[in-house]
C-alpha cells in the first residue's frame, strides 16, 4: 500500500508543496514500517516523527496566516488540530498494544481514510490559503 503524491496537490507555494510531498513520503515510511514487520520501537518512533513533522508543517503555515493576517485563520487551524488529533488517537493503540494483524489492520485503514481527509484539506483550506499568500506577497 503506498501513497502517491501527485502534482495536482500543489499551491504554489513552493515552502507548502515541499511540505505536503515530505508529508506523503513519511506516510510511505510509516506504511512500510508496518508491511515489513519492523520492531515496535521503529514503528513507535517513525509515529514520534511523523506527528512532529505534521506539527511543524501545520505551524509554518499558521505562522504564514498570522504574519499575513489571514481571515481564515481560526478555521484553518481548527482544522490543523483535528487532523494532528485524529491521527496521534488512531495510533494510540499500536503505542499501547503494539502492532497485532488486527491493530495493523485498523491502523493501514486509517491511515488511508486520514490521508483522503488531509487531501480534502489541501485541496479546500490550502489552496484558499494559497492564493491568499499569493496575492499577499
Amino acid at each position: 500500500m503506498t501513497l502517491q503524491w501527485s502534482g495536482d496537490f500543489e499551491t504554489g507555494i513552493e515552502e507548502i508543496d515541499f511540505h505536503h510531498e515530505s508529508i506523503v513520503e513519511k506516510l510511505n515510511e510509516l506504511l512500510t514500517a508496518f508491511e515489513s514487520g519492523e520492531e515496535i520501537s521503529t514503528i513507535r518512533r517513525r509515529i514520534i516523527l511523523f506527528e512532529s513533522f505534521l506539527t511543524s508543517h501545520f505551524v509554518l503555515e499558521e505562522v504564514l496566516q498570522k504574519k499575513f493576517a489571514y481571515p481564515d485563520y481560526p478555521s484553518h487551524y481548527a482544522q490543523h488540530v483535528q487532523l494532528s488529533k485524529d491521527f496521534s488517537d488512531a495510533m494510540r493503540p499500536v503505542e499501547k498494544e503494539g502492532v497485532s494483524s488486527h491493530v495493523l489492520m485498523d491502523v493501514k485503514d486509517f491511515i488511508m481514510v486520514w490521508w483522503e481527509s488531509y487531501i480534502i484539506h489541501l485541496n479546500n483550506a490550502d489552496r484558499q490559503l494559497a492564493e491568499f499568500l499569493k496575492k499577499s506577497w
